[in-house]
């Protein structure tokens, strides 16, 4: 079957008006290097925090309706649930600390509102009578710069497993 330029020249013309439309000149997509940068710096800090039992460093990051749901399947709503919950578990005799590292942090912006997705791993250490429990699992954070300043909104943890004899 033979292909006339006149054809070809159509069907072209017909694709390119159904792509999405394109500024004029190349451009390169925002890679949001700096906001990545904040977020990870936020990250590292509120783990720094944890594991000083730091109530105010460990809500720094959160917003007002900041929503948590757990490992256990608990949910807390609210800075003030949160904070009252970071309280109770500096409290708990054994509790040493959480970390979170992240593995992935996209960003992306809706309606002119920067949001950011982190994902990763955690892992919780606590001493106990029975030795040391190390729970672990994987978290999702969902970030948003509505306010000026990165500020986490909610935060899902899922538990993947626990290791030590303490477990």
């Amino acid at each position: 079957m033979a292909w006339s330029r006149v054809g070809v020249g159509l069907i072209l013309a017909a694709l390119s008006l159904s792509a999405s439309p394109v500024a004029s000149g190349p451009s390169k997509p925002k890679t949001y290097a700096e906001d990545r940068r904040v977020i990870l710096g936020l990250r590292a800090a509120n783990n720094r925090a944890l594991a000083a039992h730091d109530v105010d460093g460990a809500m720094a990051l959160a917003a007002d309706d900041y929503v948590t749901i757990g490992g256990d399947s608990s949910i807390e709503r609210g800075a003030a649930e949160n904070r009252k919950g970071w309280a109770e578990e500096f409290a708990r005799p054994g509790h040493d600390r959480y970390v979170r590292t992240p593995a992935d942090v996209q960003i992306g912006v809706r309606k002119g509102v920067l949001r950011a997705a982190e994902s990763g791993r955690w892992e919780g250490i606590d001493h106990k009578p029975a030795g040391e429990a190390r729970p672990f699992g994987r978290y999702f954070a969902h970030w948003t710069k509505a306010s000026g300043a990165w500020r986490v909104v909610s935060e899902t943890y899922v538990t993947m497993g626990c290791r030590g004899p303490g477990c």
